[in-house]
C-alpha cells in the first residue's frame, strides 16, 4: 500500500485534487481511500487531505501519518507547516515551486520533484488555483497513475470550458515537472518559531500582495472600508497596508477607483 498526504491552503483545491486522483487511479484498477482534513475552512488556511492506494481492499481508517509521498501545493507553505514531518526514508516530495529541488530549502533522506504550479495556474486558469497542475506533476514523477485516467476524471468533473482550462493545466505541469533530485545533502531552512506560526501574523498566507502607488492614492478609504483583515489604515490621507495582516486577497485592488494599488507576486 502506498500513502499519500496533500498539503495546501484553503482554495487551493487539495481536497478535490486527493477526490480525482482517486477516482483515476480506480479506473485502473486500484483500490484507494480519500480522506479529507478540514480544519478553519479559511481560504488562505493549511489544510491537509491523504489518500491511500492499494492493491486490495484497505481497511485502515486513520490519517497518514508516514507518506510515501507528500504533495505541496503551495510553495511558502514550507516556511511554516511541516510538510515532511513523517515522511518515509526515500519517499518522494512533489512541491510547487519555480527553482529546481535543490533551492527550495528542503533537505532529508528522500527525493524532491519540482514545478511552477501556480505559473501554470495563472498562464491555464488566470487564478492560481494550483490542485490540477499538480495532479499533473505528481502523475509524472511517481508514475502512479496515467495521463490519461487523471484527464478522463477531470473531465467528469468539471465538464465543458472550466474541464478544457484545468485540462491545459494538467498537461502543461505534467510536460514541465523536474525529474525528482536526492535532497539528503541539502540543508533545510529553519523553521519559524512555534509562537511566530501562531501568531496573528498571516504573511504567509499570500500569493500576491498589494502594492501601492502613492503618488496615485487619493485618500478614497475604498481599500480601507473594504479590506476583510483590517490590514489597510489611513496614515496623513494615504493607504498604508499592514502586510503581517494581509492574506492577499486582492480585494484592495478591485475597489481602488484610481488604479493606486496592483498586486504583485511574492518573492520566493
Amino acid at each position: 500500500m502506498i500513502e499519500v498526504r496533500f498539503h495546501g491552503r484553503g482554495g487551493q483545491g487539495a481536497v478535490t485534487a486527493v477526490r480525482i486522483l482517486a477516482s483515476a487511479l480506480y479506473l485502473e484498477g486500484k483500490y484507494t481511500q480519500a480522506i479529507p482534513m478540514y480544519g478553519t475552512e479559511r481560504r488562505g488556511a493549511p489544510v491537509v487531505a491523504f489518500l491511500r492506494i492499494g492493491e486490495s481492499r484497505i481497511n485502515e481508517r486513520d490519517l497518514v501519518h508516514n507518506p510515501d509521498i507528500v504533495v505541496v501545493l503551495d510553495p511558502l507553505l514550507s516556511r511554516t507547516v511541516p510538510v515532511t514531518e513523517g515522511l518515509k526514508e526515500g519517499g518522494l516530495i512533489v512541491m510547487n515551486f519555480p527553482k529546481p529541488g535543490t533551492e527550495a530549502g528542503i533537505g532529508g533522506r528522500f527525493m524532491l520533484a519540482t514545478v511552477d504550479a501556480t505559473g501554470i495556474a495563472l498562464e491555464a486558469l488566470g487564478r492560481p488555483i494550483t490542485n490540477t497542475a499538480m495532479l499533473g506533476a505528481f502523475a509524472k514523477a511517481s508514475g502512479l497513475v496515467s495521463l490519461e485516467s487523471l484527464e478522463k476524471t477531470l473531465l467528469e468533473h468539471w465538464p465543458g470550458r472550466l474541464g478544457e482550462m484545468n485540462l491545459r493545466a494538467l498537461r502543461t505541469a505534467y510536460e514541465r515537472v523536474t525529474p525528482p533530485v536526492d535532497v539528503s545533502g541539502i540543508q533545510a531552512q529553519e523553521k519559524r518559531p512555534r509562537e511566530e506560526i501562531f501568531s496573528k501574523d498571516v504573511s504567509s498566507w499570500r500569493i500576491f500582495k498589494p502594492q501601492l502607488d502613492e503618488d496615485r492614492c487619493v485618500g478614497c478609504r475604498r481599500c480601507y472600508i473594504y479590506c476583510p483583515e483590517v490590514a489597510i489604515s489611513m496614515i496623513q490621507g494615504k493607504a498604508r497596508v499592514d502586510y503581517s495582516s494581509c492574506k492577499g486577497c486582492g480585494i484592495c485592488g478591485e475597489e481602488c477607483p484610481t488604479g493606486a494599488i496592483s498586486m504583485v507576486q511574492e518573492a520566493l
